[in-house]
This record gives C-alpha cells, sequence and structure tokens, in this order.
C-alpha cells in the first residue's frame, strides 16, 4: 500500500510528536500486524517514517525482528543502492530488487529446497528448531539452486528472457546473477560483519590486522571474493572514503602474500576514486536541469566531505596522483557548483515577480506584482535556493571555486530581496483593502527568504516600516 507526499508529510509530522516508550509501542504494533497479513496499512512507509522520527530524537529503534528473507539478504547489504543509474559501484544489487529475487527462490521449481528451508528457517526463528543449522542449509541451497539458474540462462537466451520477465526486467536479472557471484563468498561477507560493525566510524590497529588476514583467506580462495570483501568493507563504515586507509595499510606492507594480490588491492583505491568522480558527474548532470536547491545543497556537502576524506588520506600516505584526481573531480563539482548558484538566483527572481509601473503607484519603473501570489512550494523553493546561496561562500572554498562568485552570487540575492521588501512597503502603503493584505502577505513571504541572506536588524526594519504603512488611510 502506498501514500501520497502529502499524507507521508502528515504521517511525519504525527509520528515525530510521540514519546519514546508510546513510539516502541506503536512500531512493535505495526510490525506485528504486517508479520499478521494485515492489508490496511502502508506497514513499510509506517515503519521507515517511524524509524526515522525516532534515530532523529537520538532513540534506538526496536531490533527488526530475524526471519528467513532477512537473514538471507543481510550478508550482502554493503552492496545494496537505492536504484540502478544512481551509483558507479562495481558490485551492486538495487533493493528493489530483493522482492523479485525473493519470490523467484520461493516460487521456482529449480530453487524447492531454498523454499523449503526457509519456511523450515522461519519455524526455528519461532521457536521451533536450530535457526543456525537452517540458515546454513538456506544458503547451501540457495547457492545450488541459483546457480543451475544462472548457468541455463546463460547459455539459453530464451531461458535468460524468462528469467528477466519474471523478476520485472534486466535490472533485477543482473542483479541476480550477482547475487549468485557473491554467494559463494557469504561466509567471508559475514566475517566482515562480525569484525566491522555496520556503520563503524573507523578500523582500529587490531582491526586492520585482522582484516588483513580475513583478505588473506578470502584472496586464498579466489581473486575474485579477496577484491569482494574489500568492496564491502566501503559499506561497512559510516564513511566510505576512510577505507582508502585500509588500502594504504595493505598496500604498502612488505608480505609477499599481500604483494602478489596487489592487483585486487587496487581496486578499493580504484572504486573510491570512482565514486567520487560519480558524484562530480551527478553535480554536472543535476546543474544542467531544473534546481532543487535543497537536494544540491546537501549533494555539494556530500561531495566536499568524500573528497576531502579522500585527501586526507592521501595526503597522509604522501600520494600526489591519488591527490591530483581528486582536484580534477573537485574542478567539475566547482563549475557545478556556479550552475547551481545560477539556478537559485533564477529561483528568487520568479518569487519576486514584478510588473510595469503604473497608475497612483510612487514607482517609477518595475514594481511588485502584488496580484501574483506566490504558492507554498514556490515559497519553500525560495527560501532552499537562498539557503544554497547563503552557504554559497563555504561551499565554494571546499570545492575549490572562485570565492568572488560565490561572493558575488550572495550580495545580488541580498540587494535584490531587500530591495523588493521596500518596495513592498511602499505597495503597502498605496494600495488599500484585499490589495494592501496582498502585499503584507507577500512581503511576510520575502522577508522569509531574506532571513537567510540579510541582517535581521535590517528585516525587522523593514517590518516594522511595513506595520506603520499598514496604518495609512
Amino acid at each position: 500500500m502506498s501514500i501520497s507526499p502529502r499524507k507521508k508529510q502528515q504521517l511525519a509530522t504525527f509520528l515525530g510528536g510521540l514519546q519514546g516508550a508510546t513510539a516502541l509501542k506503536l512500531f512493535a504494533a505495526i510490525e506485528a500486524d504486517r508479520a499478521a497479513g494485515g492489508k490496511g496499512l502502508p506497514h513499510d512507509a509506517l515503519l521507515d517514517s517511524l524509524r526515522k522520527q525516532m534515530l532523529a530524537r537520538g532513540q534506538r529503534p526496536p531490533a527488526r525482528k530475524p526471519d528467513a528473507k532477512r537473514l538471507f539478504f543481510t550478508p550482502f547489504e554493503d552492496f545494496f543502492i537505492g536504484a540502478h543509474g544512481s551509483s558507479n559501484r562495481r558490485i551492486e544489487i538495487a533493493r528493489p530488487s530483493l522482492g523479485p529475487i525473493w519470490r523467484l527462490m520461493m516460487t521456482d521449481r529449480a530453487l524447492a529446497d531454498a523454499a523449503l528451508a526457509a519456511a523450515a528457517l522461519d519455524d526455528a526463528l519461532r521457536g521451533k528448531g536450530d535457526p543456525a543449522s537452517l540458515e546454513r542449509a538456506l544458503f547451501f541451497a540457495a547457492e545450488a539452486g541459483l546457480g543451475r539458474l544462472c548457468a541455463v540462462a546463460e547459455d539459453n537466451r530464451e531461458a535468460a528472457s524468462r528469467l528477466a520477465d519474471a523478476l520485472g526486467g534486466e535490472g533485477a536479472f543482473g542483479d541476480l546473477k550477482t547475487l549468485n557471484r557473491l554467494l559463494r563468498g557469504v561466509e567471508i561477507l559475514k566475517a566482515l560483519h562480525r569484525l566491522v560493525p555496520s556503520g563503524a566510524p573507523s578500523l582500529s590497529e587490531t582491526q586492520l590486522y585482522e582484516l588483513r588476514a580475513l583478505f588473506l583467506s578470502a584472496y586464498g580462495k579466489s581473486r575474485r571474493l579477496g577484491a569482494d570483501l574489500l568492496l564491502a568493507l566501503k559499506g561497512r563504515l559510516e564513511k566510505p572514503w576512510r577505507a582508502l586507509a585500509v588500502y594504504y595499510h595493505l598496500d604498502r606492507s612488505s608480505d609477499e602474500r599481500l604483494v602478489a594480490a596487489g592487483e585486487q588491492i587496487a581496486l578499493l583505491k580504484d572504486s573510491l576514486i570512482d565514486d567520487l568522480e560519480a558524484l562530480a558527474r551527478a553535480l554536472e548532470r543535476d546543474g544542467a536541469g531544473a534546481l532543487e536547491a535543497d537536494t544540491a545543497r546537501l549533494r555539494i556537502r556530500y561531495f566536499a566531505d568524500f573528497a576531502d576524506g579522500l585527501s586526507k588520506e592521501a595526503a597522509k600516505a604522501g600520494d600526489t596522483v591519488f591527490l591530483k584526481r581528486i582536484d580534477a573531480c573537485r574542478d567539475v563539482a566547482a563549475e557545478a557548483f556556479e550552475r547551481f548558484g545560477e539556478l537559485a538566483l533564477a529561483v528568487l527572481r520568479e518569487a519576486t515577480p514584478t510588473r510595469q509601473a503604473g497608475g497612483s503607484t510612487r514607482l517609477m519603473a518595475q514594481r511588485p506584482d502584488i496580484a501574483r501570489p506566490l504558492t507554498p512550494a514556490a515559497v519553500e523553493n525560495a527560501c532552499d535556493a537562498a539557503g544554497l546561496i547563503a552557504e554559497s561562500a563555504g561551499l565554494a572554498e571546499r570545492l575549490g571555486a572562485e570565492a568572488a562568485f560565490a561572493a558575488d552570487i550572495a550580495r545580488d540575492a541580498a540587494d535584490r530581496l531587500t530591495a523588493y521588501a521596500k518596495d513592498l512597503v511602499v505597495e503597502i502603503r498605496a494600495a488599500e483593502g484585499e490589495e494592501r493584505r496582498a502585499a503584507r502577505r507577500l512581503l511576510e513571504h520575502v522577508l522569509v527568504m531574506a532571513a537567510y541572506l540579510v541582517e535581521s536588524e535590517e528585516i525587522e526594519t523593514i517590518r516594522d516600516r511595513a506595520a506603520t504603512a499598514s496604518l495609512t488611510v
């Protein structure tokens, strides 16, 4: 069951007001209703929103109840992405593919043993057996069944087409093949999870050496598995760029076994710069379309964090070649940032509509068009644009963009909003009735935008003048 964006916002507001104990009880009740097959609630949307609200308040959500599906996919979670096309990772599985893949595993005759093992595991998780042995049986059966399906599909185009159709498209079919490949190293991936908790800020010296041993074990089984282990590490760390320190630790070791594995170790470093380049190109594409200022600001910050993090590790290692590649990515992002600034100014111009002066107005050229009320969405977009411009100096410095450009953008935006607000005060004084009220509403919208860029004293002065003008008869 899906819900509209408006209802999602209403839901978030409601859930955000719940106290800790109430939130926990509601969370448990929603999960229980979903487990019982309830059809009247958007369970996933409710749980996702509630989980975000609890984390925002610093409250730990209850642990998700394990089931066969969750236990099966957990070892591969470090390769999950939101959707195809949003990442440049060397190994990836789109989350929307998980449902179709699981349905296939539970219904295809080639995977009958996996379906039986999953059912038995679910029973065991409810206290009717040994979950550990049944979990191993599930992975064993899945590896055998998926291996057979993928082998047939590789040799038979018609079978491959049927399998893709059953999964809902080529993207999910590709994810199935990736999963089949990763299943061969599931125990290594589980060992990584035990060694490095999800969201780990960094690795201790002890963890580094344990990871080295785990990598050599994986590499001993197959070169590809060794590389997969290191690529999974990025997904374990809270800040993926810190995996670059692991690369230098392994690459600069005198251990002959690690020297021989240099090509696979280098894939971690290559993958990190690929990620940074993908972020830069995504900013470049976004700058060519309509502005989503708040999203742009977040993405620029993340790019800057990623670039700064990689630069710090590369500088410590004295890797000047890698630093130059990072700077090249910054150049691309800086150009995109300048485009964002121009688009943000355009949004503010749209949110300050004008018309040719005429009639009894005291303005001689352009005057605010009080007959064109701003929609809530337009005000929100303009505030986001003003917020982006307000941060432009700091963001420009981090990206290596022109500081003068950022200063000019901020000054132009502040001057425009201030002048427009003052012109609205004149309109308020000259207008009457509904026109005066419309001018007052427009002024309040403009002052909300201006708060990001104009000194609060100046805004209060304009507001006081508007109040005085409203009393004019």
